[in-house]
């Protein structure tokens, strides 16, 4: 299986962060389960939402569907998150200390209406402080190549915006969240950020921008490991 590996960043040599590349399609349940599987994760305790670009992060406690929902935490080892993506921001959340984690799935919409903001939030109010939680944004569609109309340049700070020719504008969607995170108090030692850009590499990831309707997607995986 081809992937990006998060998890030497986050420093903990139990926990598995990663991310598929466009090797299969992860819509494909099967193609999933075999990935999964890969990384010597039982398929069965990994818990993945119903994604709707929304703003939506909840807390897992038991295996069902978490229907409306573009975020997950996990407070234990029994249960890990997937997600997955094709151009939107997959963030990767871990609290050092208390061993909690997220996935967060943050396209346009979903970063609009703060999404990392309500799971930061919830990892606080969980007893976490902003400097020990560590966070990856990973491969999503860069500001090369993400443009967006007027309706949409309401919503993001002006050092995110880049005019086009013809009134379009382009937005740096990775940095928006980075500088969300930075607010809400984590350091900027605490957080990476993968350069790769979804729509540039074809060879590499799938992008929905690029393909459509008919675009495959990525997984991505975060699990504590049972000791």
């Amino acid at each position: 299986m081809n992937f990006l590996d998060y998890s030497s960043f986050l420093n903990n040599p139990y926990l598995t962060a990663v991310i598929s590349k466009r090797d299969r399609n992860y819509a494909i349940k099967n193609n999933r389960v075999k990935f999964i599987e890969s990384l010597k994760i039982n398929s069965e305790t990994i818990i993945f939402p119903q994604q709707v670009h929304s703003n939506n992060v909840k807390i897992i406690n038991k295996v069902k569907i978490y229907k409306e929902t573009d975020g997950l935490l996990s407070l234990s080892s029994n249960l890990g998150i997937g997600i997955l993506v094709a151009d939107c921001v997959p963030v990767f959340l871990y609290a050092t200390k208390s061993n909690h984690y997220g996935l967060i799935h943050s396209g346009w919409r979903g970063s609009a209406n703060l999404i990392t903001t309500n799971a930061i939030k919830k990892l606080i109010d969980l007893g976490n402080y902003p400097s020990e939680i560590k966070a990856v944004l990973g491969p999503s569609i860069g500001k090369c190549c993400f443009d967006i109309g007027r309706d949409v340049v309401q919503y993001f700070s002006q050092e995110n915006l880049f005019l086009e020719k013809g009134a379009k504008y382009k937005l740096d969607l990775k940095n928006e969240i980075f500088s969300e995170l930075i607010n809400l108090g984590l350091t900027v030692k605490n957080i990476y950020l993968d350069s790769h850009c979804t729509f540039c590499n074809e060879e590499k990831f799938f992008s929905y921008r690029r393909e459509g309707i008919n675009s495959g997607r990525m997984v991505a995986i975060m699990k504590v490991k049972t000791l």
